[in-house]
């Protein structure tokens, strides 16, 4: 007949954990101390930490458009400039090229006793990797800590760090901003140039055609061809009047017909004039002659006022290139610790004495629902 299996009671599995007590919290007791011990042995790391602020970068003169800042301000804003920013901080900083410097600096190989390894530099940065961290917070700051078993090395780290920061983002700006100054002197040189050719194009268009003002040379233009149209037609009229009171022969006639003939033949002089030399215009010509004027007056209009807006771009470009701000401003230097950071001992030894304990009692608590119902496992085995 097989045995049936019983639960036990909360009360009897008390009372058999407080029979064997010595057990129940010696073994865990033993424990915490073992681990205590071992705890001592594992060496005391110090953290230093420096706080820093994202500075302004160049805005490569695209704050000539708004006097808050303009196109730059406005991108960085609606972007999200500052986290591009800092997120470009932990970029730099965690890159191979700074890892190896600050390795070599403090002969980290050493230090972190991995000299023998296959790839002694790479299981250094592992260690540094492991120690260092780059924190950008929701405030705009930017945090890095680095821990190490010496607080004043510690602190070295730190302030290498942001010396290699500034120093690597100077040198990608001011890569730039030389690009930048590039692209705007050879945009700048061209445009030079090309206002050059238009002028000496402008000077040829004016021996050629005699234009050098064309708004008050036509408006003189008009005026003397009024001028003399009406005199002419004032002529005519008194030519008419004396063909019919005098002879055709008389003195008086023929003085009046040559004052006409004479100031038709200046009209027609003027309406058909094409001496280059004369500013009196051709009036045949004078739809072409102001349309080429015009079209050359424009061009040079609209170079010469992309020049105005160009050569403040290009100076500011070559200020760009030559000074050298700092990536970050330093609002909490790092400091030489005075209180260990890790181990935290007391955390590792009550963590580790209650583990064991819940393992213990778990343990006790299976024993002793064995121990009551030992025949009904007998008999499942038999």
């Amino acid at each position: 007949m097989s045995k049936k299996y019983h639960s036990p009671s909360s009360v009897d599995v008390i009372r058999f954990l407080f029979s064997n007590w010595k057990v129940v919290l010696g073994i865990p007791f033993l424990v915490a101390v073992i681990v205590a011990v071992y705890s001592l042995f594992i060496p005391n790391k110090f953290k230093s930490t420096a706080n820093l602020l994202p500075s302004q970068r160049p805005s490569f003169g695209l704050d000539l458009f708004s006097e808050d800042g303009g196109l730059s301000s406005i991108a960085s804003s609606v972007l999200g400039g500052n986290t591009d920013e800092t997120n470009r901080y932990i970029v730099l900083l965690s890159s191979y090229s700074t890892s190896k410097k600050i390795i070599d600096k403090f002969d980290l190989i050493n230090v972190y006793e991995v000299n023998g390894a296959d790839d002694e530099v790479g299981e250094a940065i592992k260690v540094l990797n492991e120690r260092s961290t780059f924190e950008n917070l929701e405030e705009g700051n930017f945090i890095i800590s680095v821990l190490d078993e010496d607080p004043v090395r510690a602190k070295e780290i730190t302030d290498y760090y942001v010396q290699l920061l500034n120093e690597l983002n100077t040198k990608i700006v001011s890569k730039d901003a030389r690009l930048y100054r590039e692209f705007l002197e050879i945009r700048y040189n061209q445009l030079i140039g090309d206002l050059d050719s238009l002028q000496q194009e402008y000077i040829k268009f004016q021996k050629q055609y005699g234009v050098f003002e064309l708004p008050e040379q036509v408006k003189e233009y008009f005026r003397l061809m009024g001028l003399l149209t009406a005199q002419q037609l004032e002529a005519e009229v008194k030519l008419q009047a004396l063909s019919s009171t005098v002879s055709t022969s008389s003195d008086v006639y023929k003085t009046q017909k040559v004052q006409y003939e004479a100031i038709t033949k200046k009209l027609n002089e003027l309406y058909n004039d094409e001496d280059p030399e004369n500013i009196i215009l051709n009036f045949n010509s004078l739809a072409e002659v102001g349309s080429e004027y015009y079209d050359l007056f424009f061009q040079i209009e609209i170079q010469t006022e992309i020049q105005k807006f160009l050569l403040p771009l290009y100076e500011q470009a070559k200020m760009e290139e030559a000074k050298s701000l700092p990536i970050v401003s330093v609002i909490d230097e790092p400091r030489v610790a005075l209180i260990k950071s890790e181990p935290r001992r007391s955390i590792i030894v009550i963590f580790t004495g209650i583990s064991a304990f819940i393992l213990v009692t778990g343990y006790m608590v299976s024993r002793f629902t064995y121990l009551q119902n030992k025949e009904f496992f007998d008999s499942l085995r038999s």
